[in-house]
């Protein structure tokens, strides 16, 4: 009889331990810092000098032509155009000598005529002096 009493007693302490791990294990995140431990931090975006812009556009007419259009000057390199709402960007200013901008900006009589003024206006160690005004009439393709 008393090993019966002592067979039972092993069984409910069993049975108690393992719904208490069972619950205990539940609660548990499966996320925790021994995890997260393999991944390193990373910038995602502009790197160094890029991350600075200088000036953004938008055209303000005609609306349906434009809807999507966006000039984005970065501080010391290039003028860029995206047609997709910032999805993809190309150069439209690689042609030229002078690369650095301070001021981009868009007819509001007319969406395709663009002016873009050379030169950084903060003068800092990044900086370069600017050429002028440049004017494109036909969305920056020339």
């Amino acid at each position: 009889m008393r090993l019966k009493y002592t067979l039972a007693a092993v069984i409910i302490v069993v049975a108690g331990l393992a719904s208490v791990v069972g619950v205990k294990a539940q609660n548990q995140s499966p996320f925790n810092e021994r995890l997260l431990s393999a991944f390193t931090y990373r910038n995602l975006g502009p790197f160094r000098m890029q991350v600075r812009i200088a000036d953004i556009a938008v055209p303000d007419a005609p609306v349906k032509d434009h809807l999507y259009t966006i000039y984005v000057a970065p501080w010391i390199g290039g003028l860029f155009k995206t047609t997709n709402n910032g999805t993809t960007f190309e150069s439209i200013f690689d042609d030229q000598d002078n690369l650095s901008f301070g001021d981009v900006t868009v007819a509001p009589s007319n969406g395709n005529i663009v002016w873009v003024g050379t030169g950084d206006a903060y003068t800092s160690r990044t900086s370069y002096a600017g050429d002028g005004v440049y004017k494109s009439t036909d969305g920056g393709k020339t």
